[in-house]
Parts: C-alpha cells; structure tokens; sequence
C-alpha cells in the first residue's frame, strides 16, 4: 500500500493578477497483493477529484474565465499478471 499528497502553492495566470489559483493538493494512491507466481494492484490518481489548472493559457472569449488548461481529473486502473 502507498499514498504519497503533493500540495501546489497559489500562483497567478497573469501579468496584471486578475486571476490565480489558490493553493491545492493532489492525492494519489496505491496498493497491491503479491503471492509466488501471481500479483494484482490498483491505482488512483487525483483521489479526491481536485479541480485546479496547473498552467494557464489565455483565451479571451473563448472560456468563461478567459483561460484555459484544466488539470487531470480522478483516474484509476487495475494491473494483474502472473510472473515466473
């Protein structure tokens, strides 16, 4: 089992700091069963589902806030296999 929780500091998006995003942290998780010849684990990523941009790009008009580069939503995944 492992989880590791990075947490970004807040920043702004733009020379004149009309918009920003505050401080968030990222959780990740891990775990697994190993036996002699098989294994399993699982995987999530962005556990608790954060909504952050980690790098912004302006588009005026274009998105409601003007920016756009949402980060990666919650993701996870499954790895069996068998070894000799």
């Amino acid at each position: 089992m492992r989880g590791d929780v990075t947490v970004y500091g807040d920043r702004d998006y733009d020379e004149f700091n009309t918009q920003s995003q505050d401080t968030y942290s990222l959780t990740n998780l891990q775990f697994g069963v190993r036996g002699a010849h098989l294994f399993g684990e699982g995987w999530v990523r962005n556990a608790f589902d954060t909504r952050y941009v980690p790098l912004a790009f302006a588009y005026p008009g274009l998105a409601p806030s003007g920016f756009i580069s949402p980060g990666a939503p919650r993701t996870f995944g499954v790895r069996l296999g068998i070894s000799f």
